[in-house]
């Protein structure tokens, strides 16, 4: 965690109206566990650095999506960011930040602010696209309130509920895992850390 302060710095000048900082730092800790070397290689992604932010493949070996492009090319701020520098910390905490910034900002119809952050976590592990389907299919089902995340949201996935090699679970357990591990098992040492 000596890198906190670091994370500290970029949600300050990045988004210092954040309703709560706990959850950036819970992230990283679910992603890297604060390991800047940290490193997922499976045969359909590479994950880096503090926020494992990914290049994913297709099975013919090309790529499918490249993160580290794609939020370089959206932030300013990350001008100068590519693969060859990839796990710098200083890169990796200002993404978190601007990726997190992002999503919420797109999810202001959450039921709570509480339910905007879980579903703000959800879009980081899995995309914003899948938050959205996840929406879509909880309005269509019975008694699930497509504002709420725990009990609602999270039992409407569209992912894949089968096993993935390598993961060890399969993509719709991921996520939900993902942000119950953030928001509740990791998130309260954050807390008072942030004084919130």
């Amino acid at each position: 965690m000596a890198l906190l302060p670091l994370l500290s710095t970029s949600i300050q000048q990045y988004w210092p109206d954040i309703p709560a900082r706990s959850v950036l730092a819970a992230q990283v800790e679910q992603e890297s566990g604060w390991q800047a070397a940290a490193t997922l290689r499976t045969s359909r992604e590479l994950g880096a650095g503090l926020g494992q932010f990914t290049r994913a493949y297709r099975a013919d070996g090309s790529v499918r999506f490249d993160a580290v492009a794609e939020l370089a090319s959206a932030h300013p701020e990350l001008r100068g960011w590519s693969w060859a520098n990839a796990y710098d910390p200083r890169f990796q905490l200002a993404a978190v930040v601007l990726k997190n910034r992002t999503s919420y900002r797109a999810i202001g119809w959450a039921a709570s602010p509480e339910d905007r952050m879980a579903m703000m976590d959800a879009a980081y592990n899995s995309g914003l696209g899948s938050v959205m389907k996840r929406r879509a299919k909880c309005k269509a089902m019975p008694g699930c309130v497509a504002g709420r995340w725990f009990g609602h949201m999270e039992r409407s996935s569209t992912q894949s509920k089968s096993r993935v090699a390598g993961y060890g679970q399969s993509f719709a357990d991921i996520t939900n895992t993902h942000v119950r591990n953030v928001m509740v098992v990791r998130r309260p040492k954050y807390k008072i850390y942030f004084k919130e």
